[in-house]
């Protein structure tokens, strides 16, 4: 070959080179640039579905539960316990370790009605500017038999004082839930979201829900709470609002084995009165101390 034909091809490839360096550095810039914009979607969405809208939750004390109201153990009940309930000795005091718990029925057309525990949940917004929230729903729920075998009812005049949504844990999924459980507000135990949205951000103060899980009598279940929410721009978004897994305890079945007492009012108001531990004024004259 030629000396004039070698430097010819010696400085085509140079130039094939150069071409593919700069085409390498191209490329490499532009995918950057995709991948920088797609990091920027994802983080954008990311904020949107987490960053506008935050959830505290705090289980209602055991203590708090007021009549009408249940309470459920895993320890069986001595026969001397049970007998003291049904004398007015007792009430659900008497069980170890229990679990209160408060009942939610949509009516005599229930079909399931149920117990659970009531959690609040704090809900708020850093949002300048205003998000709606306009539907939570119950996901990712879990069921199994519950480990609880004796149960102490305590009645009451009227339904259940609980403020907020009931979530019917094991009805068919898609069917309505989060029922309204305010026996003031005129579309009780309708949906909630059918009829009220919660407004956060911009000027709105936090708002706190009662927010209880029902169960089946017999079941266990575990659940997570999902929040639709709109954002000013019209955009909609959801994000989970609980960080660990919502617990309901049902209370014990009717199998073999299990416990079911209701404390009578009547019989525990003479009881008490009889053996001193009620005021007199509080008895009304009517129930005489034993000697």
């Amino acid at each position: 070959m030629s000396r004039g034909r070698r430097l010819a091809t010696y400085g085509i490839a140079l130039l094939c080179a150069a071409f593919l360096v700069g085409l390498g550095l191209a490329r490499s810039y532009f995918t950057a640039g995709t991948e920088a914009r797609i990091g920027d979607n994802a983080q954008s969405a990311l904020d949107a579905e987490k960053g506008y809208l935050h959830a505290a939750f705090r289980p209602m004390l055991r203590g708090a539960y007021g009549p009408p109201y249940s309470a459920f153990s895993r320890a069986p009940l001595s026969a001397r316990e049970i007998d003291g309930v049904h004398r007015g000795e007792y009430d659900s005091s008497v069980l170890r370790d229990s679990v209160a718990a408060t009942g939610f029925s949509l009516g005599a057309q229930d079909a399931s009605p149920g117990s659970g525990q009531v959690s609040y949940v704090d809900l708020v917004s850093d949002s300048s500017s205003m998000i709606t929230v306009t539907g939570i729903d119950a996901t990712h729920i879990r069921c199994r038999k519950s480990g609880m075998v004796a149960e102490i009812h305590t009645p009451a005049q009227g339904d259940s004082p609980i403020k907020g949504l009931a979530y019917k844990l094991q009805d068919r999924a898609g069917t309505p839930n989060g029922f309204i459980t305010d026996i003031e507000d005129p579309h009780w135990g309708e949906p909630y979201f059918a009829h009220h949205t919660i407004p956060l951000g911009g000027a709105a103060a936090p708002q706190t829900l009662s927010v209880l899980g029902v169960a089946d009598p017999g079941a266990y279940c575990t659940w997570d709470l999902e929040a639709h929410f709109t954002t000013d721009d019209g955009a909609e978004h959801h994000t989970r609002l609980n960080a660990e897994p919502l617990v309901t305890e049902g209370g014990p079945g009717n199998g073999l084995g299990t416990q079911h007492l209701q404390v009578d009012l009547a019989t525990q108001i003479r009881w008490r009165c009889e053996h001193g531990q009620r005021k007199p004024e509080e008895c009304g004259g009517v129930f005489r101390i034993r000697p």
